[in-house]
């Protein structure tokens, strides 16, 4: 089966999950996208056509991707018009949903994929409830002592909380041990609020994707809104303890136990030309009181339960379902 994407080759989230559909054999044919400001990784997909202008090489595009069995698009074809043009030619299109960036009057692919039960709300038809596969090694975790936040570009109106966590700090009176990564382009955003607090170990640098819970106990990610979120996926898997934030479709999935209460939601949304969704709003101040219920607590069982979750959700045992969709 010949399966055609238009995706990033970076070191981010959007990059890491087309690489691992194109690693397990699920996109065959790659067109990278290169990204205006990230660096591209361009040993990822080797002999692979690259565009920097999505829309003004449709035409190139289009003549790559003639004779595909599907495309399947991550979040975006980056050019909305390939929707049409793949229906006039017969090919089936697929797209794994991420509500908040979908735009409101947008083509419809022949399938939506939808990674979460959120997602699956915002597209109720033409839809099937798929999670994204997750593989991590996994090593026990005994006790709550090192927690550890990883940042990215941040996220979409500050979506991952990192601003949230340093401002938490104040309150939190654990001499707890917190490391606070983030990428390089947006490393000295934090600097000034982080001051002389010895607690924290601020890393502003795209570090390896193998490493990222190689190294510490907690996870501690306060979102305000995602569907499905890989990196908690992740952590999960890997054996951590992951307080994120207490919302749907999170807590359906994740221990509940340590997730951070939510004060109140309000309506957001990234851009005019975006779907409307519910933001939470979460308090420093319950951050600080998580983290310190949780410092040195014995984490064993949970981490276990990390290990137990990830053997449902391996390529192994997801991998043949998004082959059976893909194939239809």
């Amino acid at each position: 089966m010949k399966i055609g994407s238009t995706c990033y080759a970076t070191s981010r989230g959007l990059g890491h999950l087309a690489r691992d559909f194109f690693n397990h054999g699920l996109v065959t044919h790659p067109y990278v996208v290169c990204h205006s400001r990230v660096p591209e990784n361009t040993d990822w997909y080797p002999g692979a056509p690259r565009t920097r202008d999505i829309n003004g090489d449709k035409e190139k595009i289009c003549q790559y991707f003639k004779g595909m069995d599907a495309l399947l698009f991550f979040e975006t074809p980056f050019n909305w018009s390939l929707m049409d043009w793949a229906a006039e030619q017969g090919i089936r299109t697929y797209l794994i949903t991420m509500y908040e960036c979908t735009p409101i009057s947008h083509r419809k692919p022949y399938r939506y994929i939808c990674p979460s039960a959120l997602d699956m709300e915002y597209f109720p038809t033409d839809s099937v409830y798929l999670p994204l596969p997750v593989e991590y090694p996994w090593r026990r975790r005994c006790h709550a002592e090192h927690f550890v936040h990883n940042g990215g570009y941040l996220g979409l109106r500050g979506r991952e909380g990192t601003t949230l966590l340093i401002e938490a700090m104040e309150y939190v009176k654990s001499p707890i041990k917190l490391t606070i990564r983030v990428q390089e382009n947006v490393g000295d955003i934090h600097r000034r609020k982080i001051g002389n607090d010895k607690r924290i170990t601020y890393i502003a640098e795209t570090v390896p994707y193998e490493t990222l819970y190689a190294t510490g106990d907690v996870v501690v990610q306060p979102q305000k809104f995602n569907g499905c979120s890989l990196p908690l996926q992740e952590a999960l898997a890997s054996g951590m303890v992951v307080m994120s934030t207490d919302r749907f479709p999170m807590n359906t999935w994740l221990p509940k136990e340590p997730l951070i209460p939510v004060a109140a939601y309000g309506k957001a949304r990234i851009g005019g030309a975006y779907m409307e969704f519910d933001e939470a709003h979460i308090k420093p101040e319950d951050i600080a009181t998580t983290i310190d219920a949780w410092h040195g607590k014995d984490i064993t069982a949970l981490s276990e339960y990390g290990r137990q979750w990830a053997k449902q959700m391996t390529w192994e045992v997801l991998g043949p379902k998004y082959r059976e969709v893909l194939s239809n």
